[in-house]
């Protein structure tokens, strides 16, 4: 597929704005391109590979952009999920039903001038939000939003862009900034209210934390392969080409078990970019072999100066990213390969399952966590050596993140292991949802089965232990596809040595103690 990279700015994104007049920014968007809708004060613009579904009821506007499906239900058709959800919208009926939702979407309910603003699961489709100069934005880009508006950087993001370690562990923010103070964004499992003012309010988690008995384990994995088996069935419906990007690794070996006996309608692929790469595209294609499944390896040209476009993307990414950092080479020339090779309408993409994975008692060598507190999500989220005055400011960002979402208070009623929510509402939230629409969308649309809210809380009320050693996502395998369990293939990430183990472990106990 060929690509006129220009018209990628901002793929996949939307704009939901008071402001009439920002088509006349001049900003690089093709306006007359974009899809506009108007709801009574409010505005939506939507680029041209996004969808938007909205229906009226009771006076209220209700609003999908993007897409979903429900693996409780069957529903596969937005239309049918708007009209469920208008239903039972203001009922405590609703917050279960939007909870069964799997996809990448933002729900907005208009009301007059309130807004009601929710994102998927992870928010793999992020929303930003921010008044300025009295108009409302909410989008899924903080860049668009600064660019419309001509908002400076935040002093605070600077200086962390310029700690050679900022790069570490992806390009992304702590709690729920972006890089301009006037623009928030719109954390996993809370809501955003407008009535005059922005109010955040959780919810999700509302019901007790219990690990489940023994003796309804079994019953467990297999209901989790049940939603997982729903999710796929739902997937073929929805597109006529879904293609299953694949590894040696448990995730995406997870969501091949639970095609089921609809395995042979999917294909599959993977990519190397890098040599440690054809050790995961080897296994993948091993994998498919054995099971009679179609699927390919693609190469990607890591030459830059053999792609005539590199640059053009390069600044692209750049911008997706509000800046934050330049995208690895090798990044871009895989985006670049991948949109000329790729044949799919959709990539099935296996992320999220790691919020349930038990991902920080793995890394930091843990079989109980500490207190949350602030500094230990600041020590989670990145290396700060002696770089003590960015360490502390983080430390406030992470202690606003607390208080304004109420996680701690979620947590300390509710009892449900809390790092897991770093991985969840952090790192899949900011960093998941920027690196989506920000690079891996330049190459091919993406839908991901386990973003689902039930599904993963079913996930974390299966045994810790069982979770750190993957035998959660094992018993899913061999429940839903013996053959596979069979083959015996777990490709372990190039990344996790003992080396780097110890380090994390060795950094995350002292730097959690140091008082400044």
């Amino acid at each position: 597929m060929q690509s006129n990279w220009k018209d990628k700015l901002y793929v996949s994104g939307y704009l939901l704005t008071t402001n009439k007049d920002v088509v006349t920014a001049e900003i690089g968007i093709e306006w007359d391109k974009w899809q506009i809708d108007s709801f009574g004060c409010y505005h939506l613009y939507t680029h041209p590979s996004q969808t938007v579904f909205s229906i009226e009821h009771k006076n209220k506007k209700f609003l999908i952009i993007g897409h979903a499906y429900n693996p409780f239900t069957m529903e596969w058709s937005e239309s049918d999920i708007l009209n469920h959800l208008a239903e039972l919208f203001d009922t405590t009926e609703y917050q279960d039903y939007f909870d069964q939702l799997t996809g990448l979407f933002c729900f907005i309910v208009i009301h007059g001038k309130e807004l009601t603003i929710n994102t998927d699961c992870s928010g793999l489709l992020p929303s930003y939000y921010a008044k300025i100069d009295g108009q409302v934005y909410c989008a899924a880009y903080s860049q668009m939003i600064a660019d419309i508006c001509n908002l400076s950087e935040d002093e605070y993001v600077t200086q962390m862009k310029r700690s050679r370690l900022f790069h570490l562990y992806g390009w992304y923010l702590p709690g729920d900034l972006s890089p301009y103070k006037e623009v928030k964004r719109i954390v996993a499992n809370t809501e955003i209210r407008y009535n005059g003012d922005f109010v955040c309010r959780r919810f999700y988690p509302r019901k007790k934390y219990q690990v489940i008995d023994e003796s309804d384990y079994e019953t467990t994995i297999r209901k989790i392969g049940e939603i997982m088996h729903n999710n796929m069935l739902l997937i073929l419906k929805k597109w006529s080409n879904p293609q299953i990007s694949l590894t040696g690794g448990m995730d995406s070996q997870t969501t091949l078990a639970c095609a089921g006996s609809e395995q042979n309608q999917f294909d599959y692929y993977s990519y190397i970019s890098l040599p440690r790469e054809a050790t995961d595209a080897n296994a993948a294609h091993y994998i498919c072999d054995s099971k009679n499944l179609r699927h390919t390896i693609y190469q990607v040209e890591t030459d830059k100066t053999k792609l005539s476009d590199f640059n053009e993307v390069d600044q692209l990414v750049e911008r997706h990213y509000s800046y934050l950092g330049k995208g690895n080479e090798n990044d871009i020339c895989k985006r670049i390969s991948l949109n000329k090779q790729l044949t799919c309408d959709v990539e099935v993409k296996s992320w999220v399952s790691e919020v349930a994975r038990a991902s920080r008692y793995k890394m930091y060598g843990k079989k109980k966590m500490p207190k949350l507190t602030a500094r230990r999500l600041t020590t989670m989220y990145k290396v700060f050596a002696l770089n003590r005055k960015d360490a502390i400011k983080t430390d406030k960002a992470f202690k606003e993140y607390l208080e304004k979402t109420q996680l701690t208070k979620a947590i300390d009623r509710l009892g449900y292991p809390w790092s897991e929510f770093f991985v969840w509402e952090i790192v899949f939230g900011c960093w998941g949802g920027l690196t989506l629409v920000g690079e891996h969308m330049l190459s091919n649309d993406i839908t991901v089965p386990y973003n689902n809210r039930a599904l993963l809380d079913l996930m974390l009320k299966t045994p810790l232990e069982k979770r750190i050693t993957d035998q959660v996502n094992k018993d899913i395998i061999r429940e839903m596809d013996k053959d596979l369990a069979g083959l015996n293939v777990h490709i372990i990430n190039g990344n996790e040595t003992k080396k780097r183990e110890i380090a994390e472990k060795l950094y995350f106990e002292v730097h959690s103690r140091i008082p400044w």
